[in-house]
């Protein structure tokens, strides 16, 4: 990443409230069982899971799973004077880099992440096109020699602005 100064810098996380309460009744379903099944001894259903694999469960479903969507998962974009840097914190190890040099075309734009890449995060879609986005449905448009990837924005505006007056 560039040691130059930030000319443009947004954080977003996972806030949608229905995103919260299905991670959180997933992660309590799986405590409840393992409750009654490790603590209390008390299967829970007509076919319950052995104990190795309902702790496992409830290791992946009741702890790391909302962690890492709640507390760790966030998309940062920041801007510098040569290009447009991502980082899908933790999946991406380094930033990913878009050079102003490589970028063709931009805009801003609205799009529904679910009928365009089938939803929200590191989307794809049968088109060749890649978007990573968080929340909502603004976004910045940028067309590459051989690809196009949309960043999922909540401040538009003034993305574009940095945008127009780095890029000629």
């Amino acid at each position: 990443m560039q040691v130059n100064q930030t000319l443009f810098h947004e954080t977003q996380r996972f806030r949608q409230i229905w995103i919260w309460i299905l991670i959180l009744i997933i992660a309590l379903d799986m405590w409840y069982e393992f409750i009654q099944q490790i603590i209390f001894g008390k299967t829970v259903g007509s076919n319950p899971a052995p104990d190795v694999v309902t702790i496992v469960f409830w290791a992946l479903f009741g702890i790391i799973f909302p962690v890492f969507m709640l507390g760790l998962l966030k998309l940062r974009t920041e801007v510098y004077s040569d290009g447009i840097y991502i980082r899908f914190f933790p999946l991406h190890l380094r930033y990913r880099k878009f050079l102003f040099k490589d970028i063709q075309h931009y805009e801003s734009i609205s799009y529904s992440p679910i009928k365009r890449f089938g939803g929200w995060g590191i989307r794809f879609n049968t088109d060749g096109e890649t978007a990573y986005n968080v929340i909502g449905k603004k976004g910045i448009e940028l067309k590459l020699k051989h690809e196009t990837v949309v960043i999922g924005t909540q401040k538009p505006k003034e993305f574009k602005r940095v945008l127009d007056s780095l890029i000629s």
